[in-house]
C-alpha cells in the first residue's frame, strides 16, 4: 500500500476505534450510573448515551446483542441502587433498574437498526425522537415521574429548565438525546464531516437555551406575596406502628408548631403527607373539629394532612389532607390521587380543584402527584397561583424529589411549597427559584417559613402542553411507515425477480422441446 494512502485511511478512521468493546461498555455503564439521582455528575448527562452508541456499531448476531442487553440492565440497576436507603428495601432496585436497563437496550437496538437502514444523519434525529417519545412515556403514561430521563441529571440548571414552560420536559430531552447522537457520529463514524454542521446546530440550540433562560429568570415582574408556613413532623411508620401516646404527642407537637408558623405571619399552615395517623375512623371527628378550631382561632388558611388506618394487615390506609380556611369552614377534603407503586393507600378519584383565597387561587397534591404531569397542567389551567404539595421522602431521594418540583413550577407558572418529613422542604416561585429551604438532617424547629408570590406566570405549556413529543412521535411514525413500503417493495421486487427467472427456465426448456419435436 502507497505511504499516502496510508495516512490517508489511518487519519480517517473512526476515534472510537481506538478503544476495545469492553471499555466501552464499561464506559457506558460507567456515565450512565455516574450521571443519575445521588452524587450525579451533571456534565455526564449529556453524554450518557453516548459509549453505547458506539458500540452498538460492532454489535452483529443475536450473541452480542444478548451481552449488550445484559450490560445495559447492569447499568439500570447501579443507577437506580443509589437511591436505596433506609428504609426502602433493596428489591426497588430490580423493581426500576430492570425496566430502565430494557429501555436503554430498546433505545439503542432501534437506532442502530435505523442507522443500518437510512444512515448515520437519519440516526441522530431518531435517536433524539425515541428518546423524547420515551420519557414522555414514563412520566405521563407510566406515571413514573422524571426518574431514569436525560433531564433528571440537570434539576441545577435552572437556565436550561426554563425550557419546559415552552414544552414541558420532552423539550429538554430532544436537545440533549440530538447533542449526545451527534457526538456519538463524531467519535464513532467515518462520516464525520458531515456531522459537523449538525454538531454546530446542536451546540447553536444548546447556547441559545441557556442564554434565553438566563433572560428569562432575570425578568421580575411586580407580582403580590403571601407567607406560607409547612410544618414538619419526624413520626412515621418507618420503626412499625407508633404507640397511641406517641402519636398523641406527634398531634399536640404539630399544632404547637402550626401556631408558632402562624405567629410568624404565616396566612397558610401546611403539614406533611401523613403528618399523622389515626388508627380508628372514630378519632378522625375530633381531629377535624380540632383543626376547624385552629384555623378559626389564628386566622390562617391550615392543610392538616393525615392518614387514617383502614386496615393493619394488609397495611391500608386513606392518604388525604384537609383544607380549612380562616374561617374554620371546610374548603377541600383531597385523596392522594397517583400513590407511590406499591404503597398501600387509597386512590383519590375527585376532579382536581383550584380554591380562590383571599390572597389568590390556591390548590394542592400529594407527593408523588406531582410527578404526573396532568396535574400540574389542570393546576395551571385552573388559575393556580399557589400550591402546596404535603410529602414524605426518604434519605436516597433527597433533594432530588424536592428539585423535581421546580419543573412543576416553572410548567405550570406558579409558586409551590412542598413541606416534606425526612428529606429537605422546599418553596419554588413561577421561575424555579428557590425561596426557602430546610433540610430534615439539620438541627432545626422542623417549621419551613417562605414568601412566595402569587400572580400566574402564562406559559405556552399551559396551552398546548407536551407537543415535542407529539412531533418526534410523528416523525417516528412517518420513518416506520416508510421502513414498511421498502419493505414490501423488496418484496414485491423479490417475488418478480424469482417470476421472472422461473418464467425463463420454462420458456427455455419448452423452446428445447420445440426444437427437439421438430428435428
Amino acid at each position: 500500500m502507497p505511504h499516502n494512502a496510508r495516512i490517508h485511511r489511518e487519519t480517517s478512521s473512526p476515534p472510537a476505534d481506538k478503544l476495545p468493546t469492553w471499555l466501552w461498555l464499561l464506559l457506558g455503564i460507567a456515565t450512565v450510573a455516574l450521571a443519575a439521582n445521588r452524587w450525579g455528575v451533571a456534565l455526564l448527562g449529556w453524554i450518557a448515551p453516548v459509549p453505547f452508541l458506539v458500540v452498538a456499531r460492532r454489535m452483529a448476531g443475536w450473541r452480542r446483542w444478548l451481552v449488550f442487553f445484559g450490560v445495559t440492565c447492569t447499568a439500570g440497576l447501579l443507577a437506580t441502587a443509589k437511591i436505596i436507603t433506609d428504609p426502602v428495601h433493596p428489591a426497588l432496585s430490580l423493581l426500576f433498574g430492570i425496566p430502565a436497563g430494557i429501555s436503554i437496550w430498546l433505545m439503542i437496538y432501534a437506532t442502530e437498526k435505523i442507522r443500518r437502514a437510512k444512515g448515520e444523519l437519519t440516526a441522530v434525529y431518531a435517536f433524539a425522537a425515541i428518546v423524547t417519545v420515551v420519557d414522555w412515556f414514563g412520566y405521563s403514561v407510566a406515571r413514573q415521574g422524571i426518574w431514569g430521563t436525560m433531564p433528571a441529571s440537570q434539576l441545577d440548571n435552572l437556565p436550561l429548565l426554563q425550557l419546559v414552560s415552552l414544552g414541558g420536559l420532552g423539550l429538554v430531552s430532544f436537545i440533549m438525546a440530538w447533542f449526545a447522537a451527534t457526538v456519538a457520529v463524531l467519535i464513532g463514524s467515518d462520516q464525520r464531516r458531515r456531522i459537523h454542521p449538525h454538531l454546530y446546530a446542536a451546540a447553536a440550540m444548546i447556547t441559545a437555551a441557556h442564554a434565553w433562560g438566563a433572560w428569562r429568570l432575570d425578568r421580575l415582574p411586580p407580582m403580590k406575596t403571601v407567607t406560607v408556613g409547612g410544618v414538619v413532623t419526624d413520626l412515621g411508620l418507618r420503626d412499625g406502628f407508633p404507640s397511641r401516646e406517641a402519636l398523641a404527642r406527634n398531634v399536640d407537637e404539630l399544632f404547637a408548631r402550626s401556631a408558632v408558623a402562624a405567629s410568624r405571619g404565616a396566612a397558610l399552615v401546611a403539614w406533611n403527607e401523613v403528618a399523622t395517623l389515626l388508627m380508628e375512623k372514630g378519632e378522625e371527628a375530633s381531629l377535624k373539629e380540632r383543626a376547624a378550631r385552629f384555623a378559626r382561632e389564628h386566622g390562617v388558611d391550615f392543610v392538616m394532612a393525615y392518614g387514617v388506618v383502614l386496615s393493619r394487615a394488609p397495611l391500608s390506609f386513606d392518604n388525604k389532607y384537609v383544607w380549612y380556611g380562616p374561617d374554620g369552614r371546610e374548603i377541600e377534603t383531597y385523596r392522594k390521587h397517583h400513590p407511590v407503586p406499591g404503597e398501600p393507600s387509597l386512590r383519590g378519584t375527585d376532579p382536581i380543584r383550584v380554591n380562590a383565597r383571599p390572597w389568590g387561587r390556591a390548590a394542592g397534591a400529594i407527593c408523588y402527584d406531582y410527578d404526573n404531569p396532568g396535574i400540574v397542567r389542570e393546576h395551571s389551567r385552573g388559575g393556580a397561583d399557589l400550591v402546596v404539595l404535603p410529602s414524605s421522602d426518604w434519605r436516597g431521594i433527597d433533594p432530588l424529589h424536592t428539585l423535581m418540583t421546580r419543573v412543576s413550577a416553572i410548567q405550570g407558572g406558579f409558586s409551590v411549597v412542598r413541606p416534606v418529613r425526612w428529606a429537605t422542604s422546599m418553596a419554588f416561585d413561577q421561575y424555579g427559584r428557590v425561596r426557602a429551604s430546610m433540610s430534615a438532617w439539620e438541627d432545626n424547629d422542623r417549621i419551613i417559613m417562605a414568601t412566595v408570590p402569587v400572580g400566574q406566570v402564562p406559559t405556552l405549556y399551559r396551552l398546548l402542553g407536551e407537543w415535542p413529543p407529539l412531533l418526534c412521535g410523528l416523525f417516528l411514525l412517518l420513518l416506520s411507515a416508510g421502513a414498511v413500503r421498502s419493505f414490501v417493495r423488496a418484496k414485491q421486487a423479490g417475488k418478480k425477480t424469482r417470476h421472472d427467472r422461473v418464467k425463463q427456465h420454462f420458456d427455455i426448456k419448452n423452446k428445447g422441446v420445440e426444437i427437439l419435436y421438430y428435428r
